[in-house]
């Protein structure tokens, strides 16, 4: 066992593809970070919307509290409380895997359509909702994802980042790979070489590495794209034959908390 390096960041995104909020402690659970990708935006035929095609989702501003989530769009502000009935059901489509989801009332919709330009609905993962993960660990323990992409957790070393900033006619933030953990590490892309690994209370292993979209380029800040950084750059020496990869996603073997303290361990 080694250890590879501190905490920097840890992140949740309440909202698929919104912008995120940092937090000092991140519980996991079985559906992966509490509070992350709890929500997201479908379409008319319940796909879901994300900064591939409607990059000015990453403006829109979450927060989730005891309360429920915030929602800052342009000069609105709306809360959708913690509390849902869970009685309007909607089946939902996230690449290719269809589950059920719920929808939130049609206020936070009717807001968000607006200000997006789009028609769309807001939804979130239900208690009846499973999308399991597929996984080779055995036992009562069954990880979930919610609506992220495929894994329930994204790491990310800053010595990557440095490495492709060095390469940059002009360097990016993190903010662009919309990380859950960021640790500063001893060498660039170290964590592609792990197995298992410990943070906090928490084991993750089952690793795969991310492979990376035009959401890479787009500010996060402002939701547009000013070209095809820093996309290009991670092409030209980050293929691996028709993905580009930059940072590694986990599934936890068992529930616990990971605070901006924690050290992340080399298992294996």
């Amino acid at each position: 066992m080694s250890s590879a390096g501190a905490i920097q960041e840890l992140n949740i995104y309440p909202i698929k593809s919104c912008q995120g909020q940092s937090v000092k402690e991140m519980n996991i659970t079985s559906e992966g970070p509490e509070g992350d990708r709890q929500w997201m935006l479908i379409d008319e035929h319940g796909t879901f919307l994300s900064q591939r095609t409607v990059p000015k989702m990453a403006t829109v501003q979450v927060l989730v509290n005891d309360t429920g989530l915030s929602l800052g769009i342009g000069k609105q502000f709306f809360v959708v409380p913690k509390i849902n009935s869970f009685k309007r059901g909607v089946r939902v489509k996230v690449w290719d895997d269809e589950f059920d989801a719920v929808l939130e009332p049609d206020l936070f919709s009717q807001g968000l359509s607006q200000y997006l330009g789009v028609n769309c609905r807001l939804v979130r993962y239900a208690p009846f909702s499973k999308r399991l993960v597929p996984t080779k660990l055995e036992g009562d323990w069954k990880p979930e994802v919610r609506f992220a992409d495929g894994r329930p957790l994204l790491l990310v070393n800053t010595k990557s980042l440095a490495d492709l900033n060095s390469r940059l006619p002009g360097p990016v933030g993190l903010e662009r790979f919309r990380a859950n953990i960021v640790y500063e590490g001893q060498e660039a892309f170290e964590e592609e070489s792990w197995n298992r690994i410990r943070i906090g209370d928490v084991i993750f292993s089952q690793p795969k590495k991310c492979s990376r979209c035009k959401i890479i380029t787009i500010d996060q800040k402002t939701g547009l794209s000013e070209g095809p950084e820093p996309l290009k750059t991670l092409s030209s020496y980050r293929r691996d034959g028709n993905k580009v990869n930059f940072g590694v996603l986990w599934i936890p073997e068992n529930a616990g908390k990971i605070s901006r303290s924690s050290t992340v361990e080399v298992l294996s």
